[in-house]
C-alpha cells in the first residue's frame, strides 16, 4: 500500500506478509504501527519515502534487507516500541546516493536487531549514509555479527539506549570479517559504532556526539575509519559507558 497527501494508516492486531515492499509513506502520508506481525519475503518492509512518515510504536516487522527503509529525501521515521530485524542485512538504513538527505530517524525505544547471512558481508543495526539526522534515546541496536551503528554521513546523537556489536550470529556461531552496505571496503574487527568517512558518500558536516548509553564492542566501542592524512573526526563522548573505552 501507498500512504501519500495527508493520509494516515494506523495498523494494529494484525498479520501480513509481502513479496517486495509492504508499504511507503510519502507526500506527506503516514504509516503507523500500533501492533501485529509484518514481514517481506525480498526487502524492507516499510519505507518512509520523500515527506513521508512511518511511526512503529509496536508490532514486529522482519524482512530480509531490513525492517524500515527512508531511501529518498526528508523521510521520517520514529520508533517507540515493537522489534525491528532486518535477516541480512539492517534494521533501519538510509541511502547515501546524491540528494537522499535530510532523513530524520530517532528511536526512542523499541529494539532493533541486525543479522546477516551473506557470506563476506557484516550485519548492521542502523546504517545512516548520507546527511541524515540520527538520535536515539532509548531502546537497545543489536547488530549480530556486525556493527551496531554504521555512519557514513550525518549528525548521530546517542543520548540513551543500548547499543551492542557481536561477533557471532544468533546461534554463536563466528561471522568473519566483510563488508557493509554496498561499499567494497572490508571492516575489520567488531565494533559498537563505526565512523566510516569515504569519498563516494555525502558526508558533509558529519559529526557522532555521544551523551549517555551503554555502547558495547569487542574490538572498539567507536572505530574511525576512512579519514585523509591530518583530517579528525568530528567525535564528542561525554557520557555514557563505553565498553572498550573511547579513545579519541
Amino acid at each position: 500500500f501507498n500512504v501519500k497527501n495527508e493520509g494516515v494508516l494506523t495498523l494494529q492486531n494484525g498479520e501480513a506478509e509481502a513479496n517486495y515492499r509492504l508499504g511507503l509513506a510519502q507526500n506527506g502520508g503516514q504509516i503507523i504501527v500500533e501492533s501485529g506481525i509484518y514481514t517481506s519475503k525480498s526487502n524492507a518492509v516499510f519505507e518512509a519515502r520523500t515527506n513521508g512518515k512511518v511511526t512503529i510504536n509496536g508490532g514486529t516487522i522482519t524482512g530480509p534487507e531490513g525492517a524500515v527503509l527512508a531511501p529518498s529525501a526528508n523521510g521520517i521515521i520514529e520508533v517507540n516500541g515493537g522489534i525491528l530485524e532486518g535477516l541480512d542485512n539492517f534494521a533501519i538504513a538510509t541511502n547515501g546516493n546524491a540528494g537522499n538527505k535530510g532523513n530524520q530517524i530517532t528511536v526512542n525505544d523499541g529494539q532493533l536487531i541486525g543479522n546477516i547471512r551473506s557470506a563476506g558481508y557484516e550485519a548492521i543495526g542502523v546504517y545512516i549514509a548520507n546527511q541524515d539526522t540520527f538520535v536515539m534515546n532509548g531502546g537497545s541496536i543489536t547488530a549480530y555479527g556486525g556493527t551496531g551503528i554504521c555512519m557514513r554521513g550525518g549528525d548521530v546523537t546517542i543520548n540513551g539506549g543500548v547499543i551492542t556489536a557481536t561477533g557471532t550470529d544468533k546461534n554463536g556461531n563466528p561471522v568473519a570479517d566483510g563488508k557493509i552496505g554496498d561499499n567494497s571496503v572490508v571492516m575489520t574487527g567488531v565494533s559498537a559504532i563505526v565512523y566510516h568517512k569515504h569519498v563516494d558518500y555525502q558526508n558533509a558536516g558529519m559529526k557522532l556526539r555521544v551523551t549517555g548509553g551503554t555502547i558495547t564492542g569487542i574490538d572498539k566501542s567507536i572505530d574511525v575509519v576512512g579519514l585523509a592524512e591530518g583530517e579528525t573526526a568530528d567525535i564528542v563522548v561525554s557520557g555514557g559507558v563505553l565498553t572498550p573505552a573511547y579513545a579519541a
